[in-house]
């Protein structure tokens, strides 16, 4: 049996999963069905890059998948996603309905059996495990053909010497890199060719990570003293004719008195998220230079009684492992970091990143700024705009505000949501048949003239079914005589019994179902994207070229070419129409597009918006 391409994952119209893990999915599957280029997939942070890992194999690999990390952190998120007594994805997110179908995973160790390699469908390894000179590496284990696709986790490590002689060794394999930015630090391009990105501010719109905004300190003057000019206190312009520009930016970010600037503006924005939510256990981040500057930040913060659990590079395994139980455990106020982006880390009470250290790469500022993007629980939260609305701050004079401006281009456009509404008048509904074509609605599809079978919602199915075998398999228990002398732990064994059997019967009937429903389900998520990815690239078109989306200010541009816009159609309905005026002509009806027209049609969307783009200029 091929695990990953027999067995019935629910994705497709998977209404817990997020659009922009589908569209991925979708993407990985039409890349490989037509080329073995290696990929790429852009995810920012927070948005669900280890469920899209945990997904993506099905349909796809014709073997077994090797997920490979740049260090442990990341490699414990790994496995707290696919871990059955952790908070299994598949599980959790209706991807597979019975725990009996789950794969079988591997945390590959130098002293894993080959037993264990062989049998498993997901094997997950740090790149050190994997590949290294010393020691029982997987590459020394295992054959180049041993695994049939590769998975690279936070691929923006890949360039390095050791990830590509792994890549060598399994060279036959299919490779997705997945990452949340497309350069290194040294701003190298990660490999694979891009087969899709999500931008921030689309998730931003969808709330699927916090919101972003920045505060910066300044003082009125700022003085320097240098070695040239002993004893002589010189001004900003003054100091420059003696040093460069960067050395200005280090000599305030390592400045104690800059540095309490920070400090007392982090704590500030701290205890105001506090008072206004205060059940939610918010958090500062806080970036220092060095270890040394690390132990004096820790300083300052205890000295205005904040508690303070410090982690970095140095340290050994057992002391970053004592220090994230201290943050999970809401045992401190401030988390300082230095040299650990803490990939995979994902801590979400992570609210106010306080910088204390300048950057020049926009690969290592974005890699922090995402440390700070994951999104607090709905049930959890007073509001979102309160509880989800996280705050960069740092002294003006770092130079930071040129990193911010990419930032400050996503938070702008997040802030233009998509089309919703258009007006029909009187007109429009007499000339319906005539302009718009005859619509025919069912439960859950609204089609010109176009036939589907009722929607099937899998989630609903997966609930329903779980309840009812949770149900049978305690009325069992119940009626079972004799079991008044078994104590609580007897009698949980035997109801498992009776769960595993139930489930086992229910898969039996929903798995043919979900298989048998994979193109119709396919058909209606690709509209759902397509109709998405028009919109969202429009919000983003208008908020760059500063127009207001709901005037009708581009109606005399487009009046003789789109003959359905009226004088009042908004600017946003004006040029979704135009999108879907120009994707018909080269597709026809989005009623006639099969599965992969409708797949070029989402990937020529980003074309139009670029004739757009020339257009309004």
């Amino acid at each position: 049996m091929n695990y990953f391409t027999e067995t019935a994952a629910n994705i497709l119209g998977n209404k817990k999963l997020r659009s922009p893990q589908i569209e991925a999915y979708i993407k990985a599957l039409e890349h490989f069905e037509n080329s073995n280029e290696d990929a790429l997939i852009v995810l920012p942070t927070g948005t669900g890059k280890s469920g899209l890992i945990s997904i993506v194999p099905f349909g796809l690999a014709k073997g077994r998948v090797l997920i490979i990390t740049p260090g442990l952190v990341t490699k414990q998120s790994i496995r707290k996603t696919q871990d059955l007594l952790e908070d299994n994805f598949w599980i959790n997110f209706d991807v597979i309905f019975s725990a009996g179908d789950l794969p079988v995973t591997c945390e590959f160790t130098s002293e894993t059996h080959q037993a264990s390699l062989e049998q498993a469908h997901f094997v997950y390894s740090n790149i050190q495990q994997v590949y290294n000179e010393r020691g029982q590496s997987l590459v020394k284990r295992v054959p180049p053909d041993f695994f049939d696709l590769i998975i690279i986790d936070e691929g923006h490590h890949a360039p390095a010497g050791s990830w590509q002689k792994t890549l060598a060794h399994f060279s036959k394999a299919k490779k997705i890199f997945v990452t949340g930015t497309p350069f290194r630090g040294d701003n190298q391009e990660v490999p694979g060719k891009l087969i899709h990105k999500t931008p921030l501010s689309e998730v931003m719109r969808d709330q699927y990570v916090k919101w972003l905004r920045k505060e910066t300190v300044s003082a009125h003057e700022l003085y320097f003293t240098i070695a040239e000019q002993p004893g002589t206190r010189l001004s900003k312009e003054q100091v420059l004719e003696y040093k460069d520009l960067e050395w200005v930016e280090r000599s305030v970010a390592l400045s104690p008195e800059c540095s309490m600037d920070v400090i007392d503006l982090s704590i500030q924005k701290l205890d105001e998220l506090r008072k206004t939510s205060p059940k939610v256990p918010h958090k500062i981040l806080a970036v220092g230079c060095s270890i040394t500057h690390a132990e004096d930040l820790r300083t300052w913060y205890q000295s205005k009684n904040l508690r303070v659990a410090v982690v970095h590079s140095y340290m050994d395994q057992a002391d970053v492992a004592a220090a994230f139980r201290v943050i999970d455990n809401h045992q401190c106020d401030v988390v300082i970091s230095v040299n650990m982006l803490m990939e995979g880390y994902d801590h979400r009470y992570l609210t106010v990143l306080a910088l204390f250290r300048p950057y020049r790469s926009e690969n290592a500022f974005a890699q922090i700024v995402g440390r700070v993007l994951r999104a607090i629980p709905e049930e959890e939260i007073t509001a979102f705009e309160i509880d989800n609305n996280a705050v960069v701050i740092y002294h003006k004079e770092t130079g930071l505000d040129v990193m911010w401006t990419a930032f400050q281009t996503e938070v702008d456009r997040a802030k233009h949501q998509r089309t919703r509404d258009y007006t029909i008048t009187d007109e429009d509904y007499t000339r319906k048949e005539q302009e718009l074509g005859g619509v025919s609605t069912s439960e859950a599809f609204v089609s010109d003239q176009d036939s589907y079978l009722a929607d099937l919602d899998f989630n609903k199915i997966f609930s329903e079914k779980r309840a009812e075998v949770e149900s049978i398999a305690t009325q069992k228990v119940q009626a079972l005589t004799g079991l008044e002398g078994y104590d609580a732990d007897v009698l949980a064994q035997l109801k498992n019994v009776f769960l595993n059997a139930e489930t086992k019967k229910a898969a039996q009937i929903i798995d043919p179902n979900l298989v048998e429903k994979r193109p119709e389900i396919a058909r209606k998520q690709l509209r759902e994207l397509l109709t998405k990815k028009a919109q969202d690239e429009v919000a983003t078109l208008l908020s760059d070229m500063q127009i207001p989306e709901k005037a009708s200010t581009l109606y005399p541009i487009f009046k003789n070419h789109l003959p359905m816009v009226k004088a009042n159609t908004p600017n946003d309905g004006i040029l979704v129409s135009f999108i879907n005026t120009k994707l018909a002509k080269k597709f026809g009806r989005v009623a006639d597009r099969d599965n992969g027209l409708l797949t070029k049609s989402i990937e020529d969307v980003e074309v139009i918006i670029d004739d757009l783009r020339r257009i309004l200029k």
